[in-house]
C-alpha cells in the first residue's frame, strides 16, 4: 500500500508542478524537506507516509522542471515566422506514413546563415511528399519556412501546440526542397529493427488483397496509416478500434484471452505465464520496441503478472510501479492518452474483472460451450468502466453495439494474429511460402473487416455525444472508485 500512495504522490507532483509552473530549486527543497521530516518523524507512521509522500511528490515535480527544453540561443523555434531557412538534421523517429505524404520528426544540428552553416538544436515536425520514402536515420536537407503549431481557438478545444510541445516539438515545417544527406545516421539497433518492421510490412502487403493486408499490418506491426478510412470508420463505430493497432488495451485484453486460453487447455498456470510473458516481449522487439509499442508491451506484461499472483494487492502495485517508472523516463508520459486508456484499462480489470464475470455468470452465457464469449465481453465491459469516460469526454463517440461487437470479434483476433505472424514469417523466407500460408491468415481477416462493415453500419451503432465539462468525468471517477473502494474495505472487514 505505501508504495501505491508514493507512485500516487509522484504522479500528482508532476501534475501539480505542470499546472503551477512551480521552479525546479523549489520543488527540490520541498523534496529534501520532506525527506529530513520523515526521517524525523519515523517513529509516528502515518506522519512518515505523509512527508514521504510531499517528498516523492516534490521529486516528480522536479524530474519534469529538469525534463523542460530551454530556450537556447541558437534554438531552432527562434526561426519560426522569419521566412525561407535552410536546416539540416536526421530523422530520429520512424516517418508516419499518409496517404498523400509523410510526417517525419527530424532533430536539427545546422542551420544556414548567409553563406555559412551554424549550429543549431531543436526537433521539427516535417511534412514530405509521399515520395521519396524517408526512414529513421536519414539526414536530410530541407529549405522552407518554420512555423509555430497552431493553438486552442478557445478553452476546451484541443490544443496542438501544448501536445506537441508535450513531445518536445515546437516547429513545423512543409519543406519546398528535400534532399538526403546520408543513411543510417540512427542508433544501429533501432535502425535494425525498423528496418526489419519495414521488411514485414512489405511481405504482409504482398501476401494479403486488401483491405486485409492492411488491417493485418495495423494488428501484428502497429502501423495504422495504410488502413483505408472507411474501415477505420466501421472499426470506430463498432467500437472495436483497440483492434487495430498494437496498444496497452488490445495486448491486455489478448493476455486475458490467452490465459484463459491455458486455463481452458489444462496447463500449468507457471509455464502459462513464461510463455505469455517472453511472447509479449518477443513480439515487442520484432514490430520495433518504439515507444508506443514498449508502453502497450509493459501493460500487458502487467496483467500477465497480476494473473499470475492472483493477489490484488501485488498486483495493483505491479501497476502503479510501472507507472511510476514510465514517468520517470518521460514525465510528459503522464499526458499521453494512449498511457492514459492503458493504464485505467488495466486498472479497471484489476477492480471490476472478477465482479463483471461473475454478474455474466447469472446470464445464459455461463454455459460451458459459451466460455469464449463470456471471456471476451468480461475483458470489454471491465476495461471500459474507467477507459470509455475518457474516451467519450475527448472524443464523445459512443459505440452502443460495441459490447457485442466484441463478444463477436475478439475471438478472432489472437487467430487472425498467429496465423498471420507464421504467414509474414513463412513469407520472409520465401515469398510463396508465406502466400500459401496466408490462407487462414486472410478468413480471420476478412472476418474481422467485415464484422466490424456489419456492426459499424447499423444505424444505431453509435452516437455523438455533445462535449461535457472536466468536472463531470472527475465526479465520475470519484463516485465509481469511490464505490469501489468502500466495497473493497467492506470484503476485507467481513
Amino acid at each position: 500500500m505505501t508504495l501505491i500512495v508514493l507512485a500516487l504522490a509522484w504522479m500528482v507532483g508532476i501534475f501539480l508542478a505542470d499546472a503551477l509552473r512551480l521552479p525546479l530549486w523549489h520543488l527540490v527543497a520541498g523534496s529534501v524537506g520532506g525527506g529530513i521530516a520523515a526521517i524525523v518523524l519515523r517513529h509516528h507512521p502515518r506522519l512518515r507516509l505523509f512527508f514521504l509522500a510531499i517528498c516523492v511528490a516534490a521529486a516528480g515535480g522536479a524530474r519534469l522542471a529538469a525534463a523542460e527544453i530551454p530556450v537556447l540561443p541558437h534554438s531552432i523555434r527562434l526561426l519560426n515566422e522569419s521566412g525561407e531557412v535552410q536546416i539540416r538534421g536526421i530523422v530520429v523517429e520512424d516517418p508516419r506514413r499518409l496517404a498523400d505524404g509523410q510526417r517525419v520528426v527530424m532533430v536539427a544540428d545546422s542551420v544556414r546563415v548567409g553563406n555559412a552553416w551554424k549550429p543549431a538544436e531543436g526537433l521539427a515536425l516535417v511534412t514530405l511528399p509521399r515520395y521519396p520514402e524517408r526512414f529513421y536515420g536519414d539526414r536530410l536537407e530541407l529549405t522552407g519556412a518554420l512555423t509555430t503549431p497552431r493553438a486552442a481557438a478557445r478553452p476546451g478545444e484541443f490544443d496542438y501546440r501544448v501536445y506537441l510541445a508535450r513531445r518536445g516539438i515546437f516547429s513545423l515545417m512543409k519543406p519546398e526542397q528535400s534532399r538526403l544527406i546520408a543513411s543510417n545516421q540512427g542508433h544501429p539497433l533501432m535502425t535494425a529493427l525498423l528496418w526489419f518492421r519495414d521488411q514485414a510490412r512489405r511481405t504482409l502487403l504482398r501476401e494479403l488483397p486488401e483491405p486485409q493486408a492492411a488491417l493485418a499490418v495495423g494488428i501484428l506491426l502497429g502501423l495504422q496509416s495504410s488502413i483505408p478510412d472507411d474501415v477505420l470508420e466501421h472499426f470506430s463505430a463498432a467500437g472495436a478500434s483497440h483492434i487495430l493497432v498494437i496498444s496497452g488495451w488490445n495486448i491486455t485484453i489478448i493476455s486475458t484471452a490467452l490465459y484463459s486460453l491455458a486455463d481452458g487447455l489444462k496447463l500449468e498456470r507457471r509455464k502459462a505465464f513464461w510463455s505469455i510473458l517472453i511472447t509479449i516481449w518477443v513480439y515487442t522487439l520484432f514490430v520495433g520496441a518504439t515507444p508506443t509499442v514498449i508502453r502497450a508491451a509493459v501493460m500487458g506484461s502487467i496483467v500477465v503478472i497480476g494473473q499470475r499472483l492472483d493477489r490484488p494487492a501485488h498486483a495493483w502495485t505491479t501497476l502503479f510501479a510501472a507507472c511510476w517508472a514510465m514517468t520517470l523516463w518521460n514525465p510528459q508520459t503522464l499526458w499521453d492518452m494512449g498511457f492514459q486508456l492503458s493504464a485505467l484499462a488495466t486498472a479497471s480489470l484489476f477492480a471490476y474483472g472478477k465482479g463483471t464475470e461473475a454478474l455474466l455468470m447469472r446470464t445464459p452465457l455461463r454455459v460451458g460451450w459459451l466460455d469464449w464469449a463470456r471471456e471476451a465481453l468480461t475483458a470489454t465491459l471491465a476495461a471500459q468502466i474507467l477507459a470509455l469516460p475518457l474516451i467519450l469526454y475527448a472524443f464523445g463517440n459512443l459505440s452502443l453495439i460495441a459490447p457485442l461487437a466484441n463478444v463477436a470479434m475478439l475471438p478472432m483476433v489472437p487467430s487472425a494474429m498467429l496465423f498471420g505472424a507464421i504467414a509474414l514469417v513463412g513469407g520472409m523466407i520465401w515469398l510463396p511460402l508465406g502466400q500459401w500460408l496466408a490462407l487462414p491468415a486472410y478468413l480471420f481477416l476478412a472476418g474481422l473487416t467485415e464484422g466490424a462493415r456489419l456492426f459499424g453500419q447499423l444505424p444505431w451503432a453509435a452516437v455523438q455525444l455533445p462535449p461535457f465539462p472536466l468536472w463531470l468525468l472527475l465526479a465520475y471517477y470519484a463516485i465509481v472508485v469511490g464505490a469501489w473502494l468502500w466495497n473493497a474495505s467492506v470484503t476485507v472487514e467481513t
